[in-house]
């Protein structure tokens, strides 16, 4: 039996569908609802739509319950990072972008390439996701605040900008608890937990990230898909005798991973001897600071994926072999 692929291209409130069928090309939009997916689903039986196999960008969080509910219905499913779809669409000279035409391209994408399979996280890994996330939302919105009262000087404000602090505050303590409740009631995160946090530099929001947006390691087979994985991968601009671009982060990864990343590496640089040693060597070869802080998250990342692999706490002279 052939397998069907399916490029879908996801919205905040709709999935536009592609899929060929007989040969034929069929576009369809349903609501990214419950009720939506179901019809979905009927349309696909009504077409004869057989051995499914959907895949889809991942955009922001709005792939999430559709790829959840295709999983369940023992259809394969891929997710795709959104860079890849747009190199393939330049590779076919696409100047048109709609959410049919990217269904499309999505589609012979996944033709072409035939990408790996996704399957969810267990739920407790689900769980502590959505509450690191939710974390790092409160947190960036009590900075906001922060700020604003800085550079405000009208008191009846600054008053109320207070009392907005004092809820998040309470707030991000509710979460913290719920994160250190799911922790403790799951062996395996709590041992992975306690794993990341001997490391210098990794701190407890760290920690959560990483076993939060890394829930399955054996999905890397080596500490540098990890670092791919993250967007940390140095991007090379070469070209004949002349061309000779700056090399810059790639960024082609999960953005959350790589921003709480940065300031962990900030800290290791000072208080992480492998960490400190190796930077300060960058330092005095004459590599800019920003380029020994970007060395600094890639060989943190090593590090992590170091301790997690071998189920033993850091050591500073096992980390400089």
């Amino acid at each position: 039996m052939s397998v069907s692929y399916v490029g879908v291209d996801v919205s905040k409130l709709t999935l536009d569908i592609f899929v060929e069928v007989n040969g034929q090309g069929k576009h369809q939009t349903f609501l990214n609802c419950p009720a939506g997916f179901k019809d979905m689903n009927k349309w696909f039986q009504r077409q004869k739509v057989k051995d499914v196999h959907v895949c889809m960008e991942a955009t922001g969080s709005y792939w999430e319950k559709f790829a959840a509910y295709s999983f369940e219905e023992d259809w394969k499913v891929s997710v795709l990072n959104p860079s890849c779809i747009k190199r393939f669409a330049q590779s076919e000279l696409k100047r048109t972008k709609t959410d049919k035409v990217d269904a499309g391209v999505i589609c012979r994408f996944a033709k072409a390439m035939q990408p790996g399979l996704w399957t969810p996280p267990p739920k407790e890994v689900q769980v502590l996701q959505a509450l690191s996330r939710r974390l790092h939302s409160l947190m960036k919105m009590r900075r906001q605040e922060l700020n604003r009262k800085e550079a405000e000087y009208e008191k009846v404000v600054k008053t109320s900008i207070g009392n907005v602090v004092k809820m998040l505050d309470a707030e991000i303590a509710k979460v913290r608890k719920r994160i250190k409740q799911v922790l403790m009631r799951h062996d395996h995160l709590k041992k992975k937990h306690d794993l990341l946090i001997s490391i210098p530099g990794v701190g407890e929001e760290t920690a959560h990230l990483v076993l939060a947006e890394i829930p399955n390691l054996d999905f890397f087979e080596e500490a540098k898909q990890l670092v791919a994985f993250a967007g940390l991968a140095p991007r090379e601009i070469r070209s004949g005798t002349s061309v000779r671009g700056r090399s810059s982060l790639s960024k082609m990864g999960n953005a959350r991973l790589r921003q709480g990343l940065y300031m962990c590496a900030l800290v290791a640089m000072k208080w992480n001897p492998i960490i400190s040693a190796f930077s300060e060597r960058l330092l005095q070869r004459g590599k800019p600071p920003m380029k020994v802080l970007g060395a600094a998250m890639r060989k943190m990342l090593h590090i992590i994926y170091g301790v997690l692999k071998s189920g033993k706490p850091f050591r500073a002279d096992l980390a400089s072999a």
